[in-house]
Formats: structure tokens, C-alpha cells, sequence
């Protein structure tokens, strides 16, 4: 059977006008077939929805989310994510590309953690929302544009109840998860420094001493910031690197040694001998175990 290779999909609008587009699930599944929500897919732009009625279990990076009413799903570019029963899936979508965030937005979620392919949530429960204010900021987004409103005045309002809703999620964790106020503050932002440069040069470095030398702090430094959060800064580092790996011999057909050599690995032996030692796993064991055939059939009603 053949490997279930992620299709990229790129952000376009419908229509001209604000570059978030609102809309519904039933609306994007009408207009994409229910086969397009069949396959895995490695967005080039940001979705998220919350769930009105209905509930489904959908999949982000080897991870599945249990959804149902009021449950809200984010799934950020270069994350892989497959769909699961959309037959009775309803409720409201924003879709729009990393650059509609404004820079000051995106500075604030990078900060929490809340940024980029490695977000540290990527799905929140109704009561959380509730609890955050994420729900009636979202309300909010989707109450719908005024009559007459120029094309420009409704992109702003837009962006700016957009970000309302994504600064409420970067503050909507469990109960007891927030970082305290005060000396963690230092400690945070050298982590989310370290976790964005990570993010942005896994490929090429490996080695904690790297990142130190760039961002101009030493490997203890790094050390005291990633210790709150339960890992050392090498973690870290082999984490993504796994991630990617992952990534990489699920959704595509490239050989064990062209993912380590898209890794930064020497040849194929340094990256199985890497992955073997971070996962307990092959690289071919974990490809066989995670596969996902192409001829899979909907099992899904028509509409």
C-alpha cells in the first residue's frame, strides 16, 4: 500500500476582502469535497474552529483531541493534521495566514508559548474557555461585519477581535498550569528565546552549546529556563528533532537516510542510532506502526 503523504494546502480566499476569512465547518466542507477531509494535511496557513454540535476526534502531529460542543482546535502551519468523522461536525472557522496577526500579537504568543509548529496547546475544553473569556471574545469575531463598512475598516476590526481571541488563548490553560508572576518572568522569556530559535534552526544545529553561542547565554542559562518546564535544553532540542523525524517517515516517501539527511545527520546509522536511542523505536518500525494507506474509503454518508 502506498504511504499517505501530506498534501500542503495554501491559504485562498474565496472572495476578495479581510485576509481572516469567518466561516463555518459545513461551509468549508461543502466547498471542499469530503474526500479533501479524508487525507492528511500540512496547512501553509492557521485553522481554528470551535465545535457547536457534533464531536469528532481530530489528529495534530501524533496526537488525537477528543472534540465535542465548545471545544476549540488550532492547528498552526507546518503541523500535520488529519480530520476524523465530520458527518455531524458543525460550528465556526477562522482560517487566515500567520502574517494577519499583528507583530505585537505575535511577540506576546511566542512569549506564552503559544507560537509556531511546537505550540505547547493545541486544543482547549469548553470550561476553559469559558473560564479565559476565549468563548465571548470568539462570539465576538463572528457577530459579522456591519452594513457599509468599508473594506478596510472591516479588516481591522477583524484582525483586532482575532487578537482578542488569541490572547485569551494563550492565558485559557488548566487550572495550575500558569507560570507565577515575578523572577519565572526571566526564566520564561529565555525559554520561549530558546524554544523559537530551536524552532527556526533544529535542521542545522544540534548541539546546546549552539544555541547558547547564538542568543549569547550560557548552557546554564538555558538550563534554569527549560527546568520549570521539566526538560533540559538538549530535550528540547532532540524533541523537535524527533517531531520532524516523525513527521517525516509517517506523511511522506522519502528513505530513513533522506529524512536524516534533511535532519542534519551525518548518514542514515547516526540518524536510525539518534532516533532509536530518543524513541525507543526504529525509524522503519515506527513508519510501518504509524502508516496510513492512500486507499482508505470514506465511510461517511453523502450529503
Amino acid at each position: 500500500m502506498g504511504q499517505d503523504e501530506p498534501r500542503g494546502v495554501r491559504f485562498s480566499l474565496p472572495a476578495p476582502g479581510p485576509s481572516i476569512e469567518l466561516t463555518g465547518l459545513r461551509d468549508i466542507i461543502r466547498r471542499g469535497g469530503r474526500r479533501e477531509f479524508l487525507s492528511t494535511q500540512r496547512l501553509e496557513f492557521e485553522l481554528l474552529y470551535l465545535v457547536e454540535a457534533g464531536s469528532t476526534v481530530h489528529e495534530v502531529d501524533f496526537v488525537s483531541h477528543q472534540l465535542g460542543p465548545g471545544d476549540a482546535l488550532w492547528v498552526r502551519p507546518g503541523q500535520v493534521h488529519r480530520w476524523g468523522d465530520i458527518s455531524t461536525l458543525s460550528g465556526r472557522v477562522a482560517l487566515f495566514p500567520s502574517h494577519a496577526i499583528p507583530p505585537e500579537v505575535q511577540e506576546a504568543l511566542v512569549e506564552s508559548g503559544y507560537a509556531g509548529s511546537t505550540s505547547r496547546l493545541t486544543a482547549w475544553t469548553a470550561p476553559t474557555l469559558e473560564r479565559a473569556g476565549v468563548t465571548a471574545a470568539w462570539r465576538a469575531l463572528h457577530a459579522g461585519d456591519a452594513p457599509g463598512d468599508h473594506r478596510a475598516v472591516r479588516s481591522l476590526l477583524r484582525e483586532v477581535a482575532l487578537s482578542a481571541v488569541l490572547l485569551r488563548l494563550a492565558t485559557a490553560v488548566s487550572d495550575g498550569a500558569r507560570t507565577p508572576p515575578g523572577a519565572m518572568d526571566d526564566r520564561e522569556g529565555v525559554h520561549a528565546a530558546f524554544v523559537a530559535e530551536v524552532e527556526a534552526h533544529h535542521r542545522d544545529l544540534h548541539l546546546v552549546s549552539d544555541y547558547a553561542r547564538r542568543l549569547g547565554w550560557s548552557a546554564k542559562t538555558l538550563g534554569r529556563a527549560t527546568a520549570p518546564h521539566g526538560v533540559t535544553p538538549k530535550q528540547v532540542i532532540d524533541a523537535r528533532l524527533v517531531l520532524e523525524a516523525k513527521r517525516l517517515l509517517v506523511h511522506t516517501t522519502q528513505s530513513v537516510g533522506e529524512v536524516g539527511a534533511h535532519l542534519g545527520f551525518a548518514d542514515a546509522s547516526n540518524f536510525s542510532s539518534f532516533f532509536r536511542r530518543r524513541t525507543g523505536s526504529t525509524p522503519g518500525a515506527v513508519r510501518g506502526r504509524q502508516r496510513v494507506p492512500h486507499d482508505v474509503e470514506s465511510t461517511e454518508g453523502t450529503s
